[in-house]
């Protein structure tokens, strides 16, 4: 009798008394799981759309959690809720680039996919340019002064060895 107890305590019955068995328990949980797995990724792609130009501010940014990734490209919370700023700002009538200086001024240049080209970045953005300038004028330099030196004629050799010569045989004599 206790042992039939103990089963009837692990049955459940559902409405309609269809009773359930553990595999079908594991099965239902089993589902459960997936639905909620794919309802996830529907509930983050459910955010408000983006104008273009939202999405072109969005472009021009760098993403402050993603190495490499604009906040348009980015996936991170961060990214969503930037994007979210950013529409918002739009429709509150600010200009983009105004919008940008708000995002410089909470994150620094850095955040800029294409920074201003004034001060320490402008050497950065020319320096490559005047170094290959530089190395060119070198590099030409050297090859102009390598073919101005002419090789010696084989007349002043001829006259060299002569002159060897007529040493060697005065001092034999």
């Amino acid at each position: 009798m206790r042992h039939e107890g103990r089963s009837n305590a692990l049955r459940r019955w559902v409405p309609g008394g269809v009773r359930l068995t553990t595999g079908a328990r594991a099965l239902g949980l089993l589902l459960t799981v997936i639905l909620l797995a794919l309802a996830l990724p529907l509930a983050a792609a459910a955010e408000e759309p983006l104008s273009p130009e939202a999405l072109e501010i969005a472009n021009e940014l760098n993403c402050p959690v993603c190495q490499g990734q604009s906040v348009r490209d980015s996936n991170s919370q961060l990214a969503r809720q930037m994007r979210q700023v950013i529409q918002q700002k739009l429709d509150a009538g600010e200009s983009p680039d105004a919008i940008k200086a708000y995002f410089v001024q909470r994150y620094g240049i850095e955040i800029l996919r294409e920074p201003p080209r004034e001060g320490f970045i402008w050497a950065l953005w020319w320096g490559p340019v005047i170094g290959l300038a530089l190395g060119g004028g070198v590099l030409f330099a050297y090859l102009r002064r390598g073919a101005s030196r002419q090789p010696p004629s084989e007349e002043s050799d001829s006259e060299v060895l002569q002159r060897v010569e007529e040493r060697l045989l005065s001092g034999a004599e």
